[in-house]
This record gives C-alpha cells, structure tokens and sequence, in this order.
C-alpha cells in the first residue's frame, strides 16, 4: 500500500512539474497590425463582469455582454461555425472573420480536429485553437466543443489532452434581439495535487490584472458584432468568402 501511494505521489509530482512548462501565458505571438474597420470598438464599462475564486481553487467568471439589438441567437451560433474556415470583404480589403471579431487583439484560429460529424467549422467535437493577446498578455489555447447549438455552446479548454475547466456561452432571445452571457469555470478538480494546479493557473495564466483585460476584450469582441453581424448573415457567398 504504501509502495502505491509512493509511485502515485511520483506520478503526481512528474505531472505538476510538467504543468509548470505547460501552463504560461502564450509569449511571443505574432501580432498583426490593426485592422483599419469603418466601427469604433465598443465601450465595454456598461457590460456586466466579475470574477472570484471557488473554494477548490478555480476561478468563476461571469459576463452579462450588452444586449445585441436586432441579432438573433441563431445567427451568432452561425457566426462561431463560421468563425475559423470563412473570410469577408470589408472595403475591398479581405479579412479572416476572426480578424473583425477583434481589430486589434484577434491573430489567428484554426480547427485541430474536426467536428464529430465532419462539417466544416465550428461544431460539437472539434477542437479549435486561437491565438490572440488581451493588451500586454498574449494568450495562445484550444478548447474542444461539447455543446453547439442556437442556445449557445460549451467549450472545454485542453492542455496535452487534460481538461480545464469549462467556459458555456449562453444565447438568450429577447424582445429586441438576443442576451448573451458567458460562465468560464477555469481550473480542475483534480484528488490531491487539485488545489496546487489551481494555484498554478491563478498565478501563472490568469492574475487577477490578466483577468481583468480578459473580461475586457471578450466584452468588446461581442459588441462587435452588433456592427456587422445582422448584415453579414443575410449576405451572399462565394463559398465560405462573403463581402459587406
């Protein structure tokens, strides 16, 4: 018995120390000029956000975005399957999608494995890895989708295969348009060396001034969306290129 908990605790250790090298911030991305896009980036102060730490270690973010005026929640579910594989025209300048999500903190997205159903994008099954910089930390993960649907979605970030919490968009029709509201779980609940990664993740990915920055872009990037998007469902493609 004691010979197993020995080697667990081997086991254990080797698996914290590899954590330490996998989880730092992404350094050194490439990061793109800004794009020169006819809509200003929304003020994100009006928007709802906080954070706190659950007693297992984990961090609990929840953003209530602004309401988005005249969009409906299916076509932000078809906004996010098109996300990584379709450009647009904007100006006579093409753009990746993921480039007018954010004008000036988007760098790249790109599907690692496909959906479980093969459809190109976006959906239940496929990992997606992005990398973008929330102002002076960069940030480069993937995260597998669970859930996909005009409800919302679920995203899973993975680490070398290892789950870390769960982040649920949640799209909510109103008499206007849509509310949009995100649940990020950050962390593990792991026996044993569970607080410890937890502790991990606070300190070396999400400090509190990271965090901060993080609520920040991702309020602004969905508030872009109320410049372009309604247009831009009911456009024309050629295949996945589209022009507004």
């Amino acid at each position: 018995m004691r010979k197993r908990s020995y080697l667990v605790a081997i086991v254990m250790a080797a698996l914290l120390g590899g954590l330490v090298v996998w989880l730092k911030p992404g350094k050194g991305l490439l990061h793109d000029a800004p794009r020169s896009l006819p809509w200003a980036v929304p003020d994100y102060r009006p928007a709802k956000a906080m954070h706190s730490v659950l007693p297992d270690g984990r961090i609990r973010i929840e953003i209530k975005h602004l309401p988005l005026n005249g969009i409906r929640p299916e076509m932000v579910a078809w906004w996010y399957q098109k996300l990584p594989i379709s450009t647009v025209d904007v100006g006579g300048v093409r753009y990746p999608f993921y480039h007018v999500f954010h004008p000036t903190e988007h760098g790249r997205i790109r599907v690692v494995e496909p959906a479980s159903d093969g459809a190109p994008g976006m959906g239940v099954g496929a990992l997606v890895e992005r990398e973008e910089w929330f102002g002076p930390f960069d940030s480069k993960g993937a995260g597998r989708i669970t859930q996909f649907s005009a409800a919302g979605m679920t995203v899973v970030p993975e680490v070398a295969g290892l789950r870390f919490g769960e982040i649920q968009h949640i799209f909510e029709a109103t008499s206007t348009g849509m509310q949009y509201t995100v649940v990020s779980t950050i962390g593990v609940e792991w026996p044993l060396i569970g607080g410890a990664v937890n502790a991990l993740i606070r300190h070396k990915m999400y400090p509190e001034s990271m965090l901060k920055e993080w609520e920040r872009h991702q309020i602004e990037e969905v508030g872009m969306l109320q410049h372009f998007l309604k247009t831009l469902y009911s456009s024309k493609p050629q295949g996945d290129a589209y022009q507004i």
